[in-house]
């Protein structure tokens, strides 16, 4: 059976096209209660569906955006997408789902598809976006909110979501040195994305601010998954001098040193204090609990969503890049105690 189109409900209803499209937007101002009736009761018989596409046409909107994101495998994320798809779903919005895995041609591809596809926003949570990206977007007037995007670019048609980090990393350089640590390291996420600057750089600026010297800090390149956090433990032992406590940019790679501290026979944190940044799940779960900055993820989600329905929603031309900032702060668990004596 053919799918009914709005002809056939208009001719079954007895009324005009225009009619079925204005009792469909709800749009009823004019039209009398019977008449309204009868259409909708037509349009549960025949199960009719207006089409998404003859929609767009009209609206000059697809009611679809685009979110990239840098891992799928992440669990960062997942709150993330939820805050995303609360908001969206809340106002009729549909969303497609790309993964970056932290390669530029990948994100490419999927910008290009998604400005194909005429998507109404794009929200970029990837840290493997670069600059070039995001103003194609802008070029093309494409609604974009960006996550910690620090180019400074003034458009109609973008918003930057940041996260303030010094907060949670100072509250957590605090207690480390309240516990007696003098000795530390950092696990950095890739020093190409801008985000791993940002992060190292907050922790070794409340590290100065205790009187250490960073350049004495040691700062051990990651991947931001488990098994470089594991890597970076080995290189941390091998120093003359190895840290008593360590920042890892994110949990994953701090999960990772947990595992390799626990296969060199060391106590954590009897003998090396651990903190990670993100306040994934499986966080609190691990033996023993991490430490970490916390992220609010979900928020992140939801407030990015929120920008971008602002920014399609806006009729003034000319108007300033919409900014907001968000916090982070400081969870202690067990995976961080008093340094060892000697």
């Amino acid at each position: 059976m053919a799918r009914p189109t709005i002809a056939d409900v208009a001719r079954i209803a007895e009324v005009s096209k225009s009619t079925v499209s204005r009792v469909l937007r709800g749009e009823t101002e004019y039209i009398r209660d019977e008449t309204r009736a009868r259409v909708l009761r037509t349009v549960a018989e025949l199960q009719f569906r207006p089409s998404s596409v003859a929609r767009s046409l009209v609206s000059k909107r697809t009611r679809t955006v685009g979110l990239l994101i840098s891992d799928v495998g992440n669990p960062f994320y997942s709150e993330v997408i939820h805050g995303v798809e609360d908001v969206a779903l809340g106002h009729s919005y549909a969303v497609y789902f790309c993964n970056t895995s932290y390669q530029l041609d990948r994100g490419l591809t999927y910008i290009n598809g998604l400005i194909d596809k005429q998507v109404d926003g794009v929200l970029i949570m990837s840290s493997s976006m670069s600059d070039d990206l995001v103003l194609e977007l802008v070029r093309h007037q494409v609604p974009t909110v960006v996550l910690d995007w620090g180019m400074p670019v003034a458009s109609e048609f973008l918003g930057c979501l940041s996260v303030d980090f010094e907060p949670g990393i100072r509250a957590a350089v605090d207690r480390l040195v309240d516990l007696g640590h003098r000795r530390f390291a950092h696990v950095s996420g890739p020093l190409g994305l801008p985000t791993s600057h940002l992060r190292r750089d907050a922790f070794l600026a409340a590290l100065g601010a205790h009187g250490c010297d960073p350049a004495q800090v040691a700062v051990v390149e990651g991947n931001l998954r488990t098994d470089s956090g594991q890597r970076a433990l080995t290189t941390l032992l091998a120093l003359p001098e190895p840290p008593t406590a360590v920042f890892a940019a994110n949990d994953l790679m701090a999960i990772g040193l947990l595992f390799a501290a626990r296969r060199a026979g060391l106590h954590v944190p009897g003998d090396l204090s651990i903190i990670g940044l993100d306040d994934i799940q499986l966080a609190a779960e691990i033996d023993p609990p991490l430490s970490t900055v916390a992220l609010p993820r979900y928020e992140i989600g939801s407030i990015a969503m929120s920008m971008l329905l602002e920014l399609i929603d806006r009729s003034e031309p000319g108007a300033s890049s919409l900014t907001r900032r968000v916090q982070t702060r400081f969870i202690e668990r067990q995976s961080t105690g008093r340094v060892a004596a000697g």
